[in-house]
């Protein structure tokens, strides 16, 4: 029997990818099903596997179990002064004033709080529950012209969270007046603002922030941050309380 070279294989590779190439195809239809992910799945449970899942379950129900601190009441994600942001907000500018040193104000997405903070005591589960994704702190100098636009794109479409150093006045979805630690906004002015990474890349309409002239990560996950402050509330035998305030007043 002949051997057959490498470079006559090749040819006839080439020769067929090239054919290939050449044939035009076209989705006729799709089809799908919901597929329910319960019960019946764990029919044939592996002994093995299930013991491995079992050991590490055991340890992350005694971390997420922890309580940390204890809330004396409810705070809600919704509405257009959330008392969840605004504990957040205030939380997250006391952080970058205590690690940067100054910070003028701070912004969070309502949509990056997954859930509202129930009264009464608080685990590590239910920060994880809260604060779900991987968002980094960090602070960015922004010009005055952009945190205006930034505002003014709170009022046009949905109201975020920020810190109680800015009062926003709204009438008819319009700006009235924006006042930054008691002093109206000035647009020709730089502020140093603390938000998470997800947000500064102008994510959930918030393209104002991608003008930062300065960008300083924390690599601090908000999620611990808040774990942390929590238990810093509770070391010095103070519960999660939280009172609306004149951060944003709206007007028709």
């Amino acid at each position: 029997m002949k051997k057959v070279s490498s470079i006559a294989l090749l040819s006839v590779l080439l020769f067929i990818l090239t054919d290939c190439a050449k044939k035009q195809y076209a989705i006729k239809s799709i089809n799908g099903r919901l597929v329910e992910m319960n019960s019946s799945f764990d029919s044939h449970l592996d002994p093995k596997m299930l013991s491995l899942v079992q050991k590490y379950k055991v340890q992350t129900d005694e971390k997420m179990n922890d309580v940390i601190g204890e809330s004396d009441q409810a705070l809600t994600k919704f509405g257009p002064q959330s008392l969840l942001a605004n504990f957040t907000t205030d939380a997250m500018q006391k952080f970058a004033i205590d690690l940067w040193g100054a910070a003028d104000f701070a912004v969070v997405n309502n949509g990056g709080l997954r859930t509202s903070l129930n009264q009464g005591a608080i685990t590590i589960g239910k920060i994880y529950e809260i604060y779900v994704f991987e968002n980094r702190l960090v602070l960015l100098e922004l010009p005055g012209k952009a945190v205006r636009q930034l505002f003014e794109g709170f009022a046009g479409k949905q109201m975020e969270g920020f810190s109680k150093e800015v009062q926003l006045k709204i009438k008819n979805k319009a700006i009235e007046s924006i006042t930054i630690g008691g002093k109206a906004l000035d647009d020709n002015a730089t502020y140093k603002i603390v938000t998470v990474d997800y947000l500064a890349e102008g994510n959930d309409g918030m393209e104002a922030l991608t003008q930062a002239t300065n960008y300083t990560d924390s690599n601090i996950l908000l999620r611990d941050m808040m774990i942390e402050y929590i238990k810093n509330l509770t070391a010095e035998n103070k519960k999660i309380h939280v009172t609306p305030d004149d951060r944003i007043q709206v007007t028709e």
